[in-house]
């Protein structure tokens, strides 16, 4: 009986911790509108397409052209241009963030290179707001470690994605060096990692597909949706 019971108290305690916020410390430098301003400098620093080879990332998730694709923490839309490549004029590009001003500059990059198959949608901590079978594919570049309620926002996409849909998740390890990153800040700052990663998200009705390495430091994870 005692064991049964502290069984289901862990259980319990487990439920209610991920029902909080969990990247507290990763979003702190979110907090404020004058954090995001100079997270906006990072996020489209001109030597990152470089540094990250984010064209070869995006080839090696073999998007399908006429598919509509959401970026899911798309910032300042820093991958809206390769996305929109992929989908090709028949696909569409959602750019989905939280950030109020994250939205509106996104927005404004739409209309000033008159993007017609693009739109941003702003989202909350635990819904991405797209609408049932929508997409077919969502990507989190450097993402999943910021959500403060991962198991809300999967069964979310989960439901906006079409059968067979697919979900990439981009993220860091976190126990491999990171070039820009102190071995502490990396455990301070990334929740889970890659396994434990694999296992919260098929938990939520998702099945690995395939996984591979883009950087030494940074996985690429590519889930199905099942039914």
């Amino acid at each position: 009986m005692a064991r049964t019971t502290a069984a289901a108290w862990l259980l319990t305690a487990w439920s209610l911790d991920l029902s909080a916020q969990v990247a507290l410390k990763a979003n702190l430098e979110y907090r404020t509108a004058e954090a995001r301003e100079r997270a906006v400098t990072e996020m489209t620093h001109p030597v990152r397409p470089q540094v990250e080879r984010t064209a070869d990332l995006v080839r090696s998730l073999q998007l399908k052209p006429g598919s509509a694709i959401a970026d899911i923490g798309s910032g300042a839309g820093y991958l809206i241009p390769y996305l929109r490549a992929e989908a090709g004029p028949a696909g569409s590009v959602i750019a989905v963030d939280i950030h109020t001003d994250f939205v509106g500059l996104v927005s404004r990059k739409i209309a000033a290179q008159g993007w017609s198959n693009v739109r941003a949608l702003r989202a909350t901590e635990r819904d991405p707001r797209l609408a049932g079978n929508s997409v077919d594919t969502a990507v989190m570049l450097d993402t999943y470690h910021h959500l403060d309620y991962p198991l809300d926002v999967l069964d979310q996409l989960r439901t906006a994605l079409k059968p067979g849909g697919r979900m990439y998740v981009i993220d860091y390890y976190r126990s491999r060096k990171h070039p820009g990153a102190s071995d502490a800040d990396l455990r301070s700052h990334i929740r889970l990692d890659r396994d434990e990663v694999i296992r919260e998200v098929e938990a939520r009705r998702f099945r690995l597909v395939r996984g591979w390495d883009h950087l030494p430091h940074e996985y690429v994870l590519e889930f199905v949706r099942r039914d």
